[in-house]
């Protein structure tokens, strides 16, 4: 019975309202080193209305600047990328969901450049807190590929959720860039569908031993 409710709650917590989206930059037309627009993918899921990029100082992950920067290629095999304005720093995009609804990444890829293996440093999901929610590194660091030599660049499948804003951070360096960041929303339920629930889960059990006894 457990086993079936936890089940149920966690497939109802997760259901999205809409199919996933993809951010990418194939949009935009932008030489190397141009600023990401601030509302560049606002609205691409309607119930996440705001994306903003930053780059920040490593350690402290304060404001270094209120954007990200573009190239067009040579991110391994990736083009038109999001990567932090200064090396040394860590990128940041940041998904704000409307009031009552979660946030999740299912996944992204990242290259290195120029079509060279990289790693990062610096590669987590945090609350709108800062609260590291997911840890990619640990103690160590992450691999990125996009050497000629091999797979050249590096997929991340992660489908991961968070009830509220989230920001995916990575670095510390510029060499690393980001495509095809697949997500979406979903509705947080109220604390009456709970209720809900709960209630038709003990039904459940009520009539499963009601049966057993028979």
């Amino acid at each position: 019975m457990r086993r079936w409710l936890t089940g149920l709650l966690a497939t109802f917590l997760t259901v999205p309202l809409v199919a996933q989206v993809v951010l990418n930059f194939d949009d935009l037309t932008l030489f190397d080193y141009g600023s990401i627009p601030a509302n560049y993918g606002d609205g691409l899921d309607p119930h996440i209305p705001d994306l903003q990029y930053r780059t920040l100082h490593p350690g402290t992950f304060t404001l270094f600047e209120g954007a990200l920067e573009f190239w067009n290629n040579d991110y391994g095999n990736l083009s038109k990328v999001a990567f932090a304005s200064a090396n040394g720093m860590v990128a940041e995009i940041t998904f704000v969901p409307e009031p009552g609804y979660g946030v999740t990444i299912n996944s992204f890829a990242m290259g290195g450049y120029p079509r060279s293996d990289r790693f990062n440093t610096v590669m987590q999901i945090v609350d709108e807190n800062g609260i590291v929610l997911l840890n990619f590194v640990g103690d160590g660091v992450v691999p990125i590929l996009g050497s000629v030599s091999g797979p050249q660049h590096s997929s991340f499948f992660i489908n991961f959720s968070h009830p509220g804003t989230i920001r995916l951070q990575w670095g510390t360096d510029w060499n690393v860039g980001i495509d095809t960041l697949a997500f979406q929303s979903y509705l947080i339920p109220e604390p009456a569908t709970w209720a809900l629930l709960l209630l038709g889960g003990g039904l459940v059990f009520v009539a499963q031993r009601g049966q057993r006894r028979g």
